[in-house]
């Protein structure tokens, strides 16, 4: 129901390994997660999430003041065939216009925060699927992909067969205050994780999703206003991948991470930052190993381990020419079987805290921890000696 207060579900434990108090900021019978890591899911220091309750995907805002939740949207049960392209965990909030820009079953929906009035922007074409967006820096346009439907992805399969396929996709430039809407660039290839950049209106980054080794090329830089595309990293190769771009919070530089194949085949993980026009680039080896990364800066990153054999919310500290011995912040437990259910921890916007989903209890729910001080977490080494 549109506005639905649920009382609060937050509780405190203390972590097993790291002995940080951890924060459950929901507690439901069914996934609720945070929006996907580029994607900003922060208004005015509260939560908005995409949770599952009633039986269908539907955002809310969790007041991080009173832990009360709010029900933002009131939207009918996915069929099932249509689940896996929901999309709104692809979500993103724009604090300037108090809206949040919502992807769901091929539509791009503008929900204002504080009306909770929902309005459609955008409505895929047949033969096409809403992919992934965002709205631009000066709040003017959200920018969305969409792709040829050559390739049904029924839940998690498809995906060497959808890149495979070389869809056409297009990058659609839509109105944010008319809902008029034009292509601003297509091709023949898989895009996705179209990200503007935080701070600069015609900057965007997208991706030629697939295979990391058998992709062209992985991170593209388009300007708005020329319709020019370059590469960024350019030196990929199959000898060296790159993936996770996102954007740093001063919406200049870019990280991401990969792995590089020496000429004796010895391979090795790096993490790198660089300013979108590939000049001031930093590339560190980074020999640990982590599904997502994410930082707001250069300083300090956080991972979410693998999930079998290293299920935890892992730090890195920047020490000169590369990063200090990962630390534990917590132990997050899940096995991330469904997308909804990916960790994607991310730091909060002062760095104090991290946020993260975790399926540790059956269902995907809401967890926040203090960074605190990193020389008092254990290291990661110590804690799988044990």
């Amino acid at each position: 129901m549109l506005g639905k207060k649920f009382n609060p579900e937050y509780r405190e434990y203390q972590d097993k390994v790291s002995g940080r108090t951890i924060m459950q900021l929901t507690d439901f019978f069914t996934h609720s997660n945070h929006f996907y890591f580029t994607n900003h899911t922060f208004y005015q220091g509260d939560i908005i999430f995409k949770s599952q309750r009633g039986n269908s995907s539907n955002l809310f805002r969790l007041y991080m003041n009173t832990m009360e939740i709010e029900q933002l949207t009131d939207l009918p049960k996915t069929p099932l065939d249509d689940r896996f392209y929901d999309r709104m965990q692809h979500s993103c909030v724009h604090e300037g216009n108090e809206e949040v820009y919502m992807f769901y079953l091929g539509k791009v929906f503008a929900l204002h925060i504080p009306t909770l009035k929902l309005r459609v922007l955008y409505e895929t074409p047949d033969g096409f699927k809403l992919s992934s967006g965002s709205p631009s820096a000066d709040g003017k346009y959200v920018f969305a992909s969409i792709n040829e439907n050559k390739v049904h992805r029924e839940f998690e399969d498809g995906f060497y067969e959808t890149w495979a396929a070389f869809p056409e996709t297009r990058i659609v430039r839509i109105h944010i205050e008319t809902g008029q809407s034009e292509v601003a660039y297509a091709e023949n290839y898989w895009i996705k994780h179209v990200n503007m950049s935080p701070t600069v209106p015609n900057l965007m980054t997208y991706c030629h999703e697939g295979p990391w080794h058998k992709i062209d090329h992985r991170v593209w830089l388009f300007d708005t206003n020329t319709g020019e595309s370059t590469k960024v990293v350019p030196d990929q190769s199959p000898n060296k991948t790159v993936g996770h771009e996102y954007w740093l919070a001063d919406g200049l530089r870019l990280g991401y991470h990969g792995k590089k194949t020496e000429a004796d085949g010895q391979s090795h993980g790096y993490f790198g930052f660089i300013h979108p026009d590939n000049t001031e680039r930093l590339e560190l080896d980074f020999p640990f190993h982590s599904q997502h990364f994410h930082s707001n800066d250069m300083d300090i990153i956080v991972g979410d381990g693998q999930k079998i054999t290293n299920p935890h919310i892992l730090l890195w500290q920047r020490e000169g020419n590369g990063y200090s011995e990962p630390r534990v912040l917590a132990h997050h437990g899940g096995i991330s079987i469904l997308q909804a259910s990916h960790v994607h921890p991310r730091f909060t916007q002062d760095d104090k805290h991290v946020l993260y989903t975790s399926d540790r209890g059956g269902y995907a729910n809401l967890y926040l921890a203090e960074v605190g001080d990193m020389d008092n977490l254990p290291k990661l080494a110590d804690v799988q000696a044990k």
